[in-house]
């Protein structure tokens, strides 16, 4: 897995960790549904509470608050991969997979902010609904933007030292996957969005 993760290219690094995200998801969620008491997370974090309990008057104003949040909360992703890269790990990378087991715990208790009718048996059905698109372009945002790191370290043993500032740079492969990590959460955001205004 560490081949993968750290491979020179970006598709390569992309799969690999949204695979180890799926794994650790697949197992949250497994674990919560049949473990943990349904409503566990329900008005839990920052985010769902200001997404609030109730939907949008409107398709627009739905997709607006989806989008407009998951870019805040992409913001960290961005700080942590600017914080510090240990080997040929950006910080940043952590966030998704640290999502990915949150959404897997909030699937199986159903701790939404807009509840279902019960909580989600874990299946390969959970890929017609719009999160897992979501967790997707995390991954793709952490592992495009992984060459933007103030701080290197060659492991977490060792101390870090600065990075200079003509060493930053994402070439253009980077930037295609940044480009079209924000247009896959929009289409994300869109599906969840009407999905929510429609139930």
């Amino acid at each position: 897995m560490k081949r993968f993760l750290g491979h020179q290219h970006l598709l390569v690094r992309f799969i690999s960790l949204y695979a180890l995200g799926l794994i650790l998801f697949f197992t949250s969620w497994t674990t919560s549904y049949y473990l943990l008491p349904e409503g566990l997370l329900s008005g839990m974090g920052i985010l769902p509470t200001l997404a609030g309990d109730s939907a949008a008057d409107t398709l627009a104003s739905e997709f607006a608050t989806i989008f407009l949040l998951n870019m805040a909360g992409f913001s960290l992703i961005l700080i942590g991969n600017y914080v510090l890269r240990v080997g040929y790990f950006g910080f940043g990378g952590l966030v998704p997979l640290a999502w990915m087991v949150l959404y897997g715990v909030t699937l199986g208790t159903n701790s939404f902010g807009i509840p279902m009718a019960e909580p989600m048996a874990p299946s390969i059905a959970v890929f017609g609904r719009s999160g897992l698109y979501e967790m997707m372009a995390a991954v793709l945002l952490a592992v495009s933007t992984s060459t933007i790191s103030a701080n290197y370290s060659e492991n977490f043993r060792s101390s870090s030292v600065p990075v200079p500032k003509s060493e930053r740079k994402m070439d253009r492969e980077h930037w295609i996957g940044a480009v079209i990590a924000i247009l896959l959460l929009a289409l994300a955001a869109m599906r969840e969005a009407y999905m929510i205004v429609n139930l």
